[in-house]
């Protein structure tokens, strides 16, 4: 192997486990199905660059194995940093706690051509909104719910106000929430074909409403140079990169007021003196997953006479506590107390 090659090889297996480290510290906050669902996001804003969420580290071991080089890492994470940017980006809210968004934009492909707008009570053929179909993308990659206007086409609210192309905040948020929807995102969108004289460009502005209250949680606006059409493609009028131009700074603004409310699960440890037995810990065990303050049961170790529970709570310690203190087993009784931020400590006393 070549020198270069070698230190390229190395700078590379490093990365990895670097990578690997701050993975593995994903999924010991989120659930898996979270990290399955949004492992694009995660890889976009954490994993491409986890010396950001890395303290310190420490090689243990290296060298190549069956022709590849290999980095074993001994990490200090920086937890805050994590679970900060894991707020920021929505992914402590629960599915059922995400914002559902009505996308009411009005397209058009050039300043001349009429508005197209999908929630038109008296609209026969339902024509494909690029801007929208973007937009909705976008946003659903960004952890958001946009609705699908194909579900709604059938029962829309047949109020005249609610027909215009450019709808107000109070036209807008109505609608929004005769649809079921949390936040309103109103505005327009322009194609200018390209002339002579210049290129063509696609221009939009945006705002995002929430329903209860009418609060505007963002403004963006933007403009675009718009790709002609090829041989083999069709153009867009530009509305996919000016979707990808507003998403970031609108989906920050809807996401702020409903992740200022979410927080991290707390994991915590359960520790059990006098245990006799693997049964006593299925005992406590069954009586934990029917108390509403654990969230998860994540693991169980059994040491001698000395047991663990990695939990993730819903509520807090204290709870926990109440939960344990002083419960009837039947063939023993619990005793506990709150002995660090993070660590409980139950005790098993035989019956006499």
């Amino acid at each position: 192997m070549l020198e270069q090659d070698s230190a390229d090889a190395r700078k590379l297996a490093l990365e990895e486990a670097l990578r690997a480290a701050v993975e593995q510290a994903l999924g010991r906050i989120l659930p898996s199905d979270r990290i399955v669902r949004y492992y694009p996001l995660l890889l976009d804003h954490i994993l491409k660059e986890p010396m950001s969420f890395i303290q310190d580290y420490q090689i243990v071991h290296e060298g190549v194995t069956f022709g590849l080089y290999r980095v074993t890492v001994l990490t200090t994470l920086y937890s805050e940093g994590l679970t900060r940017k894991l707020r920021r980006l929505g992914l402590f809210l629960a599915a059922s706690e995400r914002p559902r968004i009505a996308l009411l934009v009005a397209e058009r492909t050039s300043p001349e051509a009429p508005w197209h707008w999908w929630w038109q009570t008296s609209l026969l053929d339902h024509r494909q909104f690029q801007f929208s179909q973007a937009l909705a993308k976008l946003m659903s990659d960004q952890g958001l719910l946009p609705l699908d206007p194909n579900l709604f086409l059938e029962s829309l609210p047949e109020d005249p106000s609610y027909q215009e192309p450019v709808l107000n905040d109070d036209q807008g948020g109505a609608l929004a929430k005769a649809l079921g929807a949390d936040v309103a995102v109103l505005g327009q969108v322009t194609h200018l074909p390209a002339s002579a004289d210049s290129t063509g460009m696609t221009s939009g502005s945006l705002r995002a409403v929430r329903v209860e209250n009418g609060e505007i949680l963002a403004r963006v606006s933007g403009t675009v140079q718009a790709q002609p059409s090829g041989e083999n493609a069709a153009s867009d009028y530009g509305f996919t990169a000016l979707a990808e131009r507003l998403v970031p700074h609108l989906v920050d603004g809807v996401l702020t007021p409903f992740v200022a409310v979410s927080r991290a699960p707390k994991e915590v440890t359960l520790q059990v003196e006098g245990v006799r037995s693997y049964g006593d810990l299925i005992l406590i065990k069954e009586h934990l997953q029917r108390a509403p303050v654990v969230k998860e049961i994540r693991q169980i170790k059994l040491k001698a006479d000395l047991g663990s529970f990695a939990l993730v709570l819903a509520g807090t310690l204290e709870d926990l506590e109440s939960v344990l203190e002083g419960y009837d087993f039947g063939t023993f009784v619990t005793s506990a107390e709150v002995t660090d931020e993070n660590l409980i400590a139950v005790t098993i006393l035989s019956k006499r």
